[in-house]
């Protein structure tokens, strides 16, 4: 038996090892005329799905707050989105007489990885300082809105629900939380 071969799984073995509590980050782009032109836009869709506003505006806010151009990554997103206290946006669809049509976003920053200098530390280690894993921060925070930052990638997590690519549900639950962003909505 060669070493590659006990490495293959069954698909009843595969099924137990993706993740349940788990969203595909693609249905908030799925009507957008410029999400269909993108590429590397994940930190657009987690704004979008932790924000809970329209990828067109999700889209507006990262170009502007990141410098971000079409098609290409965002850079600086730790240390950008640290200094961000709040944002607004107008809200969108049906117009309510009554309230203020804006929508008051808070972001708070739970800090990085041990191994960035941080103090986002996963407690259930307590010999060294270890860094969450997504699952394991999906699970200790299971209120609540956040954009997570891995490496070279940007998800959200919505009441412990991991919002990501679709192909990320079997393999992505055992990347390292590079930082964190508490979201909340007024």
């Amino acid at each position: 038996m060669r070493l590659e071969d006990s490495f293959v799984y069954s698909s009843k073995e595969k099924r137990e090892k993706m993740l349940q509590n788990f969203q595909n980050g693609y249905g908030v782009s799925k009507k957008s005329a410029i999400a269909k032109r993108e590429k590397n836009d994940c930190m657009v869709r987690a704004v979008a799905n932790a924000f809970e506003i329209p990828y067109d505006q999700a889209h507006g806010w990262v170009k502007d707050t990141f410098k971000r151009n079409i098609g290409q990554g965002t850079n600086g997103v730790i240390s950008t989105m640290s200094k961000i206290k709040q944002a607004a946006f107008v809200a969108s669809g049906q117009l309510n007489l009554f309230n203020n049509d804006e929508k008051q976003i808070t972001i708070k920053s739970l800090g990085t990885s041990p191994k960035r200098g941080g103090k986002l530390r996963n407690p259930a280690y307590t010999h060294k300082p270890v860094a969450y894993t997504v699952k394991a921060f999906a699970e200790r925070f299971k209120k609540g809105n956040y954009v997570v930052l891995v490496n070279k990638h940007a998800l959200a997590i919505k009441n412990g629900v991991i919002v990501d690519n679709a192909d990320m549900q079997f393999k992505g639950y055992r990347r390292v939380v590079e930082s964190a962003f508490q979201i909340k909505i007024a």
